[in-house]
C-alpha cells in the first residue's frame, strides 16, 4: 500500500458517498472488525484487499499496478423480505456509482486484464467491478451484500517509440520490436561420382523482425483510423525502420498487420497487434 492506493481509495469513498441512500461510507483496514451504529445504516465499508503487477500479453514494457479493494453494503434486513430488496438495490446503485466513476479524476487509467479476473467488467478499465453478492452471514451482524473491485495505473512506462518511414505509428501504447538473425542465401549443388558438393553464395537473404504491441484510442473510430494508418504501409514499399531503442533497420518491408482478438473498451478503446517486417537489404 502506498499513497498513489490511499488516493485511489479515498478517490472511491468519496464517489460511494454520493450514493443518497448510503448514511455512512468508512475506508478500513483488510478485515478490519468494524461496529457500525444502527442510526449508521445503511452504510458501505470499504477495503483493500491486495495488488498486482501486469504487463500486455506478449508486450513486456512499463508496469501496471492493480489495486483490489472490496465493498460491503451493510444494512438490517432479511432474505426475501422489502428491507433486503432495497437493501440490493442499494448495492447495485454503490456498484453503478463506482463504474461509472472511470478513472477517479484521473487517479487511474486503463491497463491490461488480469488472468482469472473473468468477473470483473470492463477487463481493462481503469475502475473494474464484479456483480454484487451476499456476504458471509454471522450472528448479531447486519446482512452485507459484497462487490469486489480493482482500480488501476501505470507506474513504468516505455521512454521510446519505434517510427516507420518517421511516423510515429505506434505511440499510442506500448509495443516491442524481436530483431530476427540475418539470414544467407547459399544453393548447395551436387555432382554425380563426385564426394561432396559446390555451395554457391547467392548473398544476402531477409531478415525478419516481429512488432507487438497495443494501440489505444478515446474512441472506436479513431482506433480504426490508426489501424488504417498502419495498414497502409503494406504496400510493398520498402521504409526505414526505427526501434524504440532508436536503432535504424532500412529496407524494410511491412508483409503482415494482425490484430490479436478483438478490440477491448475500458476508459478508452485497445487493440492488442502484431507486425511482421522484412528487412531486404542490409
Amino acid at each position: 500500500m502506498n499513497l498513489a492506493d490511499l488516493n485511489v481509495l479515498e478517490a472511491l469513498r468519496k464517489t460511494l458517498a454520493t450514493v443518497a441512500v448510503v448514511r455512512t461510507v468508512r475506508l478500513i483496514r483488510t478485515d478490519e472488525p468494524v461496529e457500525i451504529p444502527l442510526s449508521r445504516l445503511p452504510a458501505v465499508l470499504l477495503e483493500p484487499i491486495g495488488a498486482e503487477a501486469l504487463t500486455w500479453d506478449d508486450v513486456p514494457v512499463g508496469t501496471y499496478h492493480l489495486l483490489r479493494w472490496r465493498a460491503s453494503v451493510l444494512d438490517r434486513a432479511v432474505p426475501s423480505t422489502r428491507a433486503f430488496e432495497a437493501l440490493v438495490s442499494a448495492a447495485e446503485v454503490c456498484r453503478d456509482a463506482v463504474a461509472s466513476a472511470g478513472v477517479l479524476g484521473g487517479l487511474t487509467e486503463d491497463g491490461p486484464p488480469s488472468p482469472g479476473d473473468n468477473d470483473l467488467s470492463p477487463p481493462v478499465g481503469a475502475t473494474r467491478v464484479s456483480p454484487v453478492r451476499l456476504g458471509k452471514p454471522a450472528p448479531g451482524r447486519p446482512t452485507a451484500l459484497v462487490f469486489d473491485g480493482a482500480s488501476g495505473y501505470w507506474t513504468e512506462e516505455m521512454t521510446g517509440d519505434a517510427t516507420l518511414d518517421g511516423e510515429m505509428l505506434f505511440s499510442s501504447g506500448p509495443h516491442v520490436m524481436v530483431i530476427g538473425s540475418p539470414h544467407r542465401r547459399v544453393k548447395d549443388l551436387a555432382f554425380n561420382g563426385l564426394a561432396g558438393g559446390l555451395a554457391l553464395d547467392l548473398g544476402d537473404g531477409p531478415r525478419e523482425i516481429v512488432q507487438r504491441g497495443v494501440l489505444s484510442a478515446d474512441t472506436a473510430a479513431m482506433l480504426a483510423i490508426g489501424e488504417a494508418a498502419i495498414e497502409a504501409f503494406i504496400d510493398g514499399r520498402t521504409y526505414t525502420l526505427m526501434t524504440p531503442e532508436e536503432m535504424d533497420y532500412p529496407n524494410c518491408r511491412m508483409e503482415r498487420f494482425e490484430r490479436i482478438g478483438p478490440p477491448q473498451a475500458g476508459s478508452r478503446w485497445h487493440q492488442p497487434y502484431r507486425i511482421t517486417y522484412l528487412q531486404l537489404a542490409r
